[in-house]
């Protein structure tokens, strides 16, 4: 009796990409207007290429004093460590971005002809703002390229695998080691915000990261104080509170003189660390009396994290590997689980590219 054959399988991973030059500044923030500003589709298309350039106008001072995004370049690196810990049997790998080039497009053009696809986001905490509209960028550019009939495994968070947290764990080492001055340090942990409204709507991003930083804590066995602010906060509408900056201040006249910032959120430098917490929230933490100021880096290729991506991709590959999961928990579910209009778990809605997609 023969083998049966497996299928080929293609990694799509998914990120959400950054201007590299100051060409790509102004097209970057008309793509991601387009996406997040609030009102109907057509209103957006409208009325961001304006905020655009109003925008860039204003950003492109700080993008010069960081050197530009380092997203996309520490994603190449990253991937490239990926397959070599995947080894010579390793899936072919494609990379789309959200918002800058490699597009959806070109990562879908690059998978070409294989006949599984296991997607993979580069946010290890599941949000409307970055997961889904990833992975609904993804599924309009796979049905633009006709592959929307291939079996598709998601892979929608993985806030809690232990290599990542020990990849956290070690950059927080290295925080910590950093920091100038003695006497007691403060942890404060600064992932990206994200507005009231999306709470509202669901949005587990909130609470997956309270569960990373849980997790890490315990990791790390931290004894000392630790503190929790959301940073990136725009525009009038509500976000999530405290605010990094408000954390600070309050620590600052609590009398505090030695912090820690730890961007918990990113796996690559941002202009939201390099400039926004190395150079603004630096500022506000000596206005506020914080004398010592330090930060953890960003993941970057710490060998774990290449251990948590390789074992996500390793298991999904697997004969049997369950192609449905719940968004918000993370539980295995059967294909029929894709087709509800919300989840019977926790009652998330389910997407389209969930809702829609074909199981083995």
């Amino acid at each position: 009796m023969g083998m049966t054959r497996q299928p080929t399988i293609g990694v799509l991973l998914v990120n959400f990409g950054g201007p590299q030059s100051p060409s790509e500044l102004e097209p970057f923030l008309r793509e991601l207007l387009s996406d997040v500003l609030p009102g109907p589709p057509f209103l957006r298309r409208w009325i961001a290429p304006t905020l655009a350039r109003l925008r860039a106008a204003k950003m492109q001072g700080p993008y010069e004093a960081i050197g530009w995004s380092q997203v996309v370049s520490t994603h190449h690196r990253q991937v490239a460590l990926l397959r070599e810990a995947l080894g010579p049997e390793a899936p072919r790998i494609a990379s789309g971005m959200m918002f800058t080039a490699p597009t959806m497009q070109d990562a879908v053009r690059d998978l070409g002809d294989v006949e599984r696809i296991v997607a993979v986001p580069m946010f290890p905490q599941y949000s409307l703002a970055t997961t889904q509209t990833a992975f609904n960028l993804a599924w309009e550019a796979m049905g633009a390229q006709g592959l929307q009939d291939r079996p598709i495994t998601w892979i929608s968070s993985w806030f809690d695998h232990p290599d990542y947290i020990e990849a956290l764990a070690t950059t927080i080492r290295t925080g910590v080691a950093a920091t100038p001055g003695d006497g007691p340090l403060h942890l404060v942990f600064t992932p990206h915000g994200l507005p009231r409204s999306f709470v509202t709507r669901g949005d587990p991003y909130p609470e997956q990261i309270r569960q990373s930083v849980r997790r890490v804590i315990a990791r790390l066995g931290w004894t000392g104080p630790w503190w929790l602010g959301w940073q990136s906060r725009v525009g009038p509408s509500r976000w999530l509170e405290p605010s990094t900056p408000d954390v600070l201040s309050r620590l600052g006249t609590e009398g505090v003189r030695r912090v820690c910032l730890v961007p918990i959120s990113f796996l690559s430098e941002h202009i939201e660390t390099l400039f926004e917490v190395d150079v603004e929230y630096r500022a506000i933490a000596h206005a506020a009396g914080i004398s010592h100021f330090g930060r953890a880096p960003t993941i970057g290729e710490e060998p774990h994290l290449i251990r948590a991506l390789a074992d996500l991709v390793t298991r999904a590959v697997q004969p049997g590997a369950p192609s449905a999961g719940c968004v918000r928990c993370l539980l295995p579910q059967p294909d029929a689980f894709r087709r509800l209009p919300a989840c019977p778990t926790c009652g998330f809605p389910n997407p389209a590219w969930l809702r829609e997609g074909r199981a083995e």
